[in-house]
């Protein structure tokens, strides 16, 4: 599948199956860190399976089971290159779902005694991303994690302000603003607003508030998602870095 059939197909994945991820499919992974790494300077790492064939131990109270593969999304302690992190971040996690893997962001809900990961000075482990085959029916168990967190989802009439409704908007905003709501966010808080102060400005994208920090890695998030989907509807541009930052 594409990228944009990825973000239609992709939801926080908590259980997983024992199917292991083929060779070929790791090394796509491993290349699309080691390319983001080079080009960026994050310090993304992939990990494979131990010996009982997961790859780390997840909270039992989130997960079902433990994925074969995970990501380390590792970058130094910057809103920057936090942003960064979430917008590349979900470029991976993309590149996995069109692979026909899924996926999940996760800040906190793992072993961390079963972590694998290499920190440089001054850089911290931001989130791992389990990655793996789903299994064809979703537990009981995902279904009622997943429920509670969906309620927290913000109308996605929220997540734009200009000077129209989002209904009456230009037909390629009212589909990146669709694909940032179908995005993943810090417990589905979703604070990233999309601001157009005319019909022919840029469109900005702000913060409504910055809690926990995890706010920066959602702005990424949410700009990849619409930058993707903006370019596939034909209009071509890049969003610049910062709360405010515009796409132009």
């Amino acid at each position: 599948m594409d990228i944009i059939q990825a973000i239609e197909k992709r939801i926080s994945c908590r259980a997983f199956t024992n199917k292991p991820i083929e060779q070929e499919k790791m090394d796509a992974l491993l290349e699309e860190a080691a390319r983001i790494n080079e080009e960026t300077g994050l310090h993304f790492q992939v990990y494979g399976p131990r010996e009982d064939g997961t790859a780390i131990d997840m909270s039992e109270q989130m997960f079902a089971s433990n994925p074969p593969c995970y990501a380390a999304l590792v970058a130094q302690k910057d809103p920057i290159v936090e942003e960064k992190l979430g917008y590349y971040g979900e470029k991976l996690v993309l590149c996995a779902e069109a692979m026909g893997l899924s996926t999940c962001w996760v800040a906190s809900t793992y072993d961390h005694e079963t972590v694998r990961v290499d920190l440089a000075e001054g850089e911290v482990l931001h989130d791992v991303i389990p990655i793996g085959y789903a299994p064809e029916k979703i537990p009981f168990k995902q279904r009622t994690i997943r429920a509670g967190i969906r309620r927290r989802s913000k109308a996605l009439e929220d997540l734009y302000r200009g000077p129209v409704p989002l209904g009456n908007a230009p037909d390629w905003i009212q589909a990146c603003v669709d694909a940032v709501w179908k995005g993943p966010s810090a417990i589905n808080e979703q604070p990233v607003v999309f601001v157009q102060d005319d019909v022919d400005g840029p469109v900005r994208a702000e913060l409504i508030r910055v809690k926990t920090g995890m706010e920066y890695t959602d702005l990424g998030i949410a700009k990849y998602h619409f930058e993707v989907v903006a370019n596939a509807c034909g209009v071509s541009g890049t969003w610049e870095w910062g709360v405010g930052g515009a796409f132009k």
